[in-house]
Order: C-alpha cells, then sequence, then structure tokens
C-alpha cells in the first residue's frame, strides 16, 4: 500500500524507475512516467525504443520488472494481466482481439457473460449490457448480435475499446489505434478519446504520427534505447523536436520530394483490369524507374487491384502486359516469377513467417537461388540474406533470430528486405510504411529512391498523403473502383490528393 505523499501526487499512473532486462539487453532503463486521471499522455519512440516493454509492464505480462508502479497513490505488483485489470488498467493492442466469427456482444463480455441459472447465457441482459458499452463509444445504433466480421475495421476498433472499458479501467492504454483508420475514422476516435478524458480516465496514446499527437495529447514522453529521454506539455514541443529526440538528431524533412528516376520506357501496363464489386475497367501504365501512387480514400479498392495484379485474388476480366508482353498470373509464385512482387499491408498474417528466423523469411522467395540442380548451396543464399539486412538495417544484424522478437518497425524493414531479395522488377508497396518509427520511415524511403533509380518501378499505396507527395512521380485516383483521374508530379500535394480522391478538383477527369 502506497503512504499519503503517493496519494497526494495526484498520478492515476506512476511508474517509478521501472526496468526490464531480456537476455542480451536493457529494454527499459529506469525509467519514470507519469499520468495524470483526464489526461491524454502520448508515448513517443523509434521502434525497439521500449515503448512496448513499458506498456507490457502495466499490462502485467512481466512478473520480472523492477522498480515500483503507483495506480491512484496505491502500489501495486503487476504480475498477471489478472492482476493488471483488477488494478484499474485496461490495453488496446494495435492487433485486435476481437474474434470476427462470433457475436459483437460475445466480444464485449468475454469470460463475464451474464447468466440465468448454472447452464444458460442470460442474452437479454447480455445484449442491455452490450448497448450500454457500445454507446461509450458512439456505436448506440450497432446491433450487438451481429458478428464483428460484419462491421467496419473502424468499429471493430471501437468496440475492442468498449470491450476493454467494460472492465471499468482507470487507465486506458491506446495503442497505435489509428493504423488502419481512414481519416474520418481517425476523427470518430478522438472524439471518444475527448470524452473518455472528460469521464476522469487517464489516458496512454502511443502512435508514431506526430500530427495525431499534436491533435490529441496533452503531455508527451519521448523514449530512445530503452530510456526516458523527454517529457513535457505538448504545448512546448514541436515536430522538429520530438523527431530529434526520438532518434537523437535532426533529421530535416523527412518527405522531401525526391528526383525523379522515371524514364520512357514502359515496364507495366494494364488495360481494362476487372474485378466485379471491387474495381471495374481500371487502365494504367507503370514506366521504368517510377513510383506510380494509386490513391483514393478507403475501399476505394487499391489493395484488391495489388491482389489481382499479384494472382492471390482471381480477376473477372482484363490484361496485364510486362516489358510490352502480355502475360498471365496465376498466383503469387508466378507473378514473382514474371517480374512482380506484393509487400502486403499485413506483415504480420500475410507477409512474415513470425515464428520463424530473419534469414528464412528474406530467402522465401529465392530459395531455387541455393544452388544448381539436386545441389543446394546455402552461401549463395547467406550472402543476399546479409547484403538485404544491412541495406536495410536490420536490428539486431542476426539471420537466426526469430522474427516475432523484434519490433514491429525492424519487422517490417525484415518484410522489405524479403521483396528486395526477390529481385522482382516491380514492386507493389501496400502501406510500406504503417505503424514505424521515423527512422525506419526514412530507411524505407531512401531504399525505395535507390530501388527505382537501378530501373526498377514502384506502385505505392499508401494513406499517409505525405509520403505519397514525397515519393511519388504520378498518382492516379481511384474512387469506388474506377480510376477517375491523373496527377502528374508537379501537381501531387497533400490538398490535390484529399480534394481528388473525394472525386473533385481539377485532376479529376473521368468520373465514373
Amino acid at each position: 500500500m502506497g503512504n499519503a505523499s503517493n496519494s497526494e501526487s495526484g498520478y492515476a499512473l506512476d511508474m517509478r524507475s521501472v526496468s526490464k532486462r531480456f537476455p542480451g539487453t536493457l529494454a527499459v532503463d529506469k525509467v519514470d512516467f507519469q499520468v495524470r486521471a483526464g489526461e491524454v499522455h502520448a508515448l513517443m519512440g523509434e521502434n525497439g525504443a521500449g515503448k512496448s516493454t513499458l506498456m507490457k509492464m502495466l499490462a502485467g505480462l512481466f512478473n520480472d520488472y523492477t522498480g515500483e508502479i503507483y495506480i491512484n497513490g496505491e502500489k501495486r505488483e503487476l504480475h498477471s494481466p489478472m492482476l493488471s485489470k483488477e488494478y484499474g488498467v485496461g490495453m488496446v493492442y494495435q492487433e485486435l482481439s476481437v474474434a470476427r466469427s462470433i457475436s459483437i456482444y460475445e466480444n464485449l463480455l468475454v469470460g463475464r457473460l451474464p447468466k440465468k441459472n448454472a447452464l444458460f447465457i442470460d442474452k437479454k441482459k447480455a445484449i442491455e449490457e452490450s448497448k450500454k458499452l457500445l454507446a461509450r463509444v458512439g456505436l448506440s445504433n450497432l446491433d450487438p448480435t451481429i458478428n464483428v466480421s460484419e462491421i467496419s475495421q473502424c468499429d471493430a476498433q471501437l468496440v475492442e475499446i468498449a470491450k476493454v472499458l467494460g472492465n471499468e479501467p482507470k487507465i486506458l492504454v491506446l495503442d497505435e489505434p489509428t493504423s488502419a483508420l481512414s481519416s474520418e475514422e481517425v476523427q470518430r476516435l478522438f472524439t471518444i478519446v475527448r470524452n473518455l478524458k472528460e469521464q476522469g480516465l487517464a489516458i496512454v496514446y502511443i502512435s508514431h504520427h506526430l500530427a495525431e499527437i499534436f491533435e490529441i495529447a496533452d503531455m508527451v514522453t519521448v523514449m530512445r534505447d530503452g530510456k526516458k529521454v523527454d517529457c513535457c506539455p505538448i504545448a512546448e514541443t514541436n515536430t522538429e523536436k520530438l523527431v530529434a529526440s526520438m532518434v537523437g538528431k535532426s533529421v530535416g524533412n523527412l518527405y522531401e520530394a525526391h528526383e525523379s528516376s522515371a524514364e520512357s520506357e514502359e515496364m507495366l501496363r494494364v488495360e481494362d483490369f476487372t474485378r466485379w464489386g471491387f474495381f471495374h475497367h481500371v487502365n494504367f501504365q507503370l514506366k521504368k524507374g517510377e513510383v506510380l501512387a494509386i490513391c483514393g480514400l478507403a475501399g476505394a479498392g487499391r489493395s484488391e487491384i495489388a491482389r489481382g495484379l499479384t494472382g492471390i485474388d482471381k480477376i473477372n476480366g482484363g490484361k496485364i502486359f510486362m516489358h510490352g508482353k502480355e502475360i498471365e498470373v496465376k498466383n503469387l509464385g508466378d507473378s514473382i516469377r514474371k517480374g512482380i512482387g506484393y509487400l502486403t499491408e499485413d506483415r504480420k498474417v500475410y507477409g512474415l513467417a513470425l515464428r520463424q528466423s530473419v534469414g528464412d523469411n528474406i530467402s522465401s522467395c529465392i530459395i531455387n537461388k541455393g544452388g544448381k540442380g539436386i545441389l543446394y548451396n546455402e552461401k549463395n543464399l547467406q550472402k543476399i540474406i546479409n547484403e538485404k539486412i544491412n541495406e536495410m538495417e536490420v536490428y539486431p544484424a542476426d539471420p537466426d533470430r526469430l522474427v516475432n522478437s523484434f519490433s514491429g518497425g525492424n519487422q517490417q524493414k525484415v518484410l522489405m528486405a524479403k521483396w528486395l531479395a526477390a529481385g522482382v522488377d516491380v514492386l507493389i508497396l501496400d502501406e510500406p510504411t504503417r505503424g514505424v518509427d521515423i527512422g525506419a520511415k526514412q530507411t524505407i524511403h531512401e531504399v525505395v529512391r535507390n530501388y527505382v533509380s537501378q530501373g526498377h518501378s514502384c506502385i505505392l499505396l499508401s494513406s499517409d498523403l505525405p509520403e505519397v507527395s514525397g515519393l511519388a512521380d504520378r498518382a492516379i485516383i481511384l474512387r469506388e473502383g474506377h480510376v477517375i483521374g491523373e496527377i502528374p508530379k508537379a501537381g501531387i500535394n497533400e490538398n490535390s490528393l484529399l480534394i481528388a480522391a473525394n472525386g473533385e478538383g481539377e485532376y479529376v477527369s473521368c468520373q465514373k
């Protein structure tokens, strides 16, 4: 139990000199972290800085941390998730834990469904309780009996928050809550966060989006290499100071436009490309050395086009040409052989084998290069693996380390390394920097520029408009599955992209 001075500190959460060591590394090194009730406190830092480990301590996932944790002035030993929840900590992780195949009310009340007797669930009471929780996150009109699979990603995110709120937490941790949301959905989430703040919750907000931090946070703490390096009111800092704190140096303009490498030679062309219900009669051309952005609002069909081009989804019509010759793509393996790769937006489900090593992941597309005929020579692959690890600045640079032991940013670097190793002519990048830190984002951008300067081409699918403005040589605008216009390099900026994506502006010429 805490003494009087603890309860008078005014902090809902007070972590004092907490540390956590893993074999070979001190992940969190004597960090102090305090959050007041009714405050949104942003926690920032590069991937691997120690943010997630610090929050996992709070969530009760480690029983061997050192230091002291006070919740509302009471000293607590958070050595299990059950204890953490009992003492008032609620965690909403980046990867949602809602089960898509069951109803919303079953998700909201999992483990505590009301019962009529020992055998039967009181469904009426469960629905009533669920409606109250949904109302707290602005989802009063949602039917609690439908499955989560029938609602949008944004609503699923809010259902996850409602589920955590059902345990009446005093401290709410939101880990990258907007990583899969459109700009309109982000504003919906912010309204909910502000309401929860007014209700007196202490909110820890983890995000790599600097604009979000300045819009929603009251305080900001920055971590680097396991240590706290800065803490101040958000009004007393700016973008440049935060970035410099995170990476340890000034990085200049992250999205500075690059000089185009595009040539006149055609690399890829699609004609009348169609998958009914997703995209229709799409036509575009990709030049050698070009970064072509395909832009549009959520649901416009960007990822579906990428999946159709690489044979993951079957198309209903249209033609694909590589180097002027028509090709048929049967599946992803066939796509790679014909020179088209696809870096998926979902690295953990479709992009990486998390329980395999870095080396196995990087070499997964080029295993045939390990030898000649029936003879296998691991050295051939090892050279490529090491080259790509160094090129992507994967840390730690250990090809034998399991991918699931790396931070999110380094996992994304491994995924990028895998596709660089594949040696394809055209690389489709679907949200290549979503959820990664400033340093990893810089590395990925530089690698993309180098990649196209060597005569390869990229198709960029990104919701990060400054990223599109900085990287793209040209942008085509997609709306409801149709190409409605094209923006040349000189015309690409955040405003023109947003206006065009909404079906308006000078570059929208052929809306269907």
